[in-house]
């Protein structure tokens, strides 16, 4: 390890003296040290921080990752400079020598981080200082943004039995008589699911209970749990605005309970404070949902006939705090160093093989791929399923026979081809960033769990970067480092 860390210290050393590298800490520290006072302005002040939260990590992100990648031209001097041959010379294996440029190139954009977590937490903490708007700004600001809370979403009922018992029902009636080749676990299943679509549907004057299982925060009126839920509204009222009323708490289970009188936006995401002595001891909280007018009991309004759905399982979650601000951003931090270690090996391992320009080239594909993977894979599936679909339907007789015999050989033919390749090339070479990005978690206050941060060193650093770095080291052994890079 010690020629290792001797070659890591000259990188570093070499960075440093990299006019590109000094160019983008200097733009990285003007970035941090300047978006606090761009992103104040007339907003509240939870707005604020979100702001510069969600600007300086993505800024923080795409300079180191860039840092990391154009780095590696410190390998490439060293060959374009024949300095290699010096090194080579001396006991230094070539293995050693390209994880020592890894290691060096790692260690220098941690120090940067490091740097630069404790800048975004100082500025962070300079903006929650200033006068909020309202009360309501400081609440949200203090027990929402600046917290790391887990979220706890409602249990659905099993409707497995009522749907066993309904499909019986149907039998008898001889509902199925005219069937061909009935298969009962896919009805059964039909069955269930329209149970719980009518069950997630609740009519005017209707009332709907929801269970929430391992609220874990200290069950005292001092502390806050907040409803967080957003819903579908048929028969929309002409103000655009649902009446309803929230009843949380649990008196069966000796909590304490509130009642929430709301006049809510529609198509808006909502969240109702609750004391947290309304959570239950063994861990759960109770809360029903009346799809009912509080103010139309005594004549101030009316009750309209709107229909409320919560559509999917997060439309409504528990959120409670588990953790402090300043380590769920060392969390974040953490996943934006697996991604930046993971590049590092990328622009090694191309300039191993190409120059620099090249490799650079390589490294920024991989990079750019890695980011949009997700919109890339479902940008296939639109185009294998409904593209071809749509080009059908527009075109005239000729194009449209034309098209189906290339849609024909494209599913036949190519279309398994580009799968296998798809798979290879994204699935397996380059990971999926979005994937390993707490930047949504850390600017809503959500946690940025500790599973979520080994899973992402597992994935990208012991496993994807280390496949990278031995490909790196066969590579680099084979080649003849007196040979011109083109």
């Amino acid at each position: 390890m010690g020629n290792v860390w001797t070659v890591a210290r000259h990188t570093i050393a070499e960075s440093i003296r990299m006019k590109l590298a000094v160019f983008l800490v200097v733009l990285l520290a003007v970035l941090l040290l300047g978006l606090p006072f761009a992103s104040k302005g007339d907003n509240p002040v939870s707005g604020a921080v979100q702001s510069f939260l969600a600007y300086s990590v993505a800024a923080l992100s795409v300079l180191l990752s860039c840092l990391a990648i154009f780095l590696s031209k410190s390998l490439s001097n060293d060959l374009a400079g024949k300095q290699i041959l010096t090194l080579m010379t001396k006991p230094l294996g070539r293995w050693q020598y390209v994880i020592g440029k890894w290691l060096g190139i790692v260690l220098l954009n941690v120090a940067i981080l490091t740097i630069s977590g404790f800048v975004i937490y100082g500025m962070t903490c300079y903006i929650a200082s200033q006068p909020a708007r309202d009360e309501f700004d400081r609440e949200r600001l203090e027990k929402q943004i600046l917290q790391a809370r887990h979220a706890s979403r409602y249990v659905v009922p099993d409707f497995t039995v009522a749907a066993s018992a309904m499909y019986e029902r149907y039998l008898e009636e001889g509902r199925y008589r005219d069937v061909v080749n009935l298969n009962s676990a896919k009805e059964k299943e039909r069955l269930r699911g329209e149970e719980e679509k009518r069950w997630r549907s609740i009519w005017p004057l209707e009332s709907r209970v929801l269970g929430f299982e391992d609220v874990r925060c200290p069950r005292t009126p001092e502390e806050t749990v907040h409803i967080r839920y957003t819903y579908r509204v048929h028969n929309f009222p002409p103000d655009e605005i649902l009446r309803c009323r929230w009843i949380v708490g649990n008196p069966q289970k000796d909590t304490q309970v509130y009642e929430f009188w709301r006049r809510d936006v529609i198509d808006r995401v909502h969240t109702v404070a609750v004391p947290a002595d309304a959570v239950a001891a063994d861990n759960t909280l109770t809360a029903v949902f009346i799809n009912a007018n509080p103010w139309a009991a005594s004549g101030e309004e009316t009750q309209r006939a709107n229909t409320v759905v919560f559509q999917g399982p997060d439309s409504v979650e528990v959120l409670f705090s588990v953790s402090s601000f300043g380590s769920n951003l060392a969390r974040a931090l953490c996943l934006v160093m697996c991604r930046v270690s993971f590049l590092a090996a990328v622009a090694v391992t191309a300039t191993t093989v190409f120059s620099f320009p090249v490799a650079c080239l390589v490294a920024l594909t991989i990079y750019i791929l890695a980011a949009t993977r997700g919109f890339i894979g479902t940008s296939m599936d639109w185009f294998m399923v409904s593209g071809a679909a749509t080009a059908t339907a527009t075109a005239g007789d000729l194009i449209r026979t034309l098209t189906n015999v290339f849609y024909g050989l494209f599913r036949i033919v190519i279309r398994p081809v580009l799968n296998i390749l798809l798979f290879v090339v994204l699935f397996i070479l380059i990971p999926d960033f979005a994937k390993f990005d707490g930047l949504e978690n850390l600017v809503d206050g959500r946690n940025v769990t500790l599973k979520w941060v080994l899973l992402g060193v597992g994935r990208l650093v012991l496993i994807q970067t280390s496949v990278l770095l031995l490909i790196a080291c066969l590579l680099f052994r084979r080649r003849e480092v007196s040979e011109v890079s083109l």
